[in-house]
């Protein structure tokens, strides 16, 4: 069900024929995209990455979504020198 790329990525797959959402740690931002088939992505011309504001953020931590838990990680990994 959920699949991690690299640390800074990552990857929840398709339920259904949805698109693929992927979130990123680049450049000190938390961005996010969806990829259609094929894994292209929907926005071509920006590669489809938007950054997250703090409310969309928040929300995800509100909700204790799977992006949050991903995100806590990756502040304790960063915490510890990893």
């Amino acid at each position: 069900m959920l699949n991690q790329i690299p640390n800074n990525l990552l990857r929840i797959p398709s339920q259904n024929g949805a698109p693929v959402n992927e979130y990123r740690i680049h450049q000190g931002q938390i961005e996010f995209r969806s990829l259609g088939p094929q894994n292209k992505s929907i926005s071509p011309q920006t590669e489809g990455w938007r950054s997250l504001d703090a409310s969309d953020i928040q929300l995800h931590f509100a909700l204790k979504t799977i992006v949050a838990q991903w995100l806590m990680d990756r502040l304790g990994s960063l915490r510890e020198g990893g």
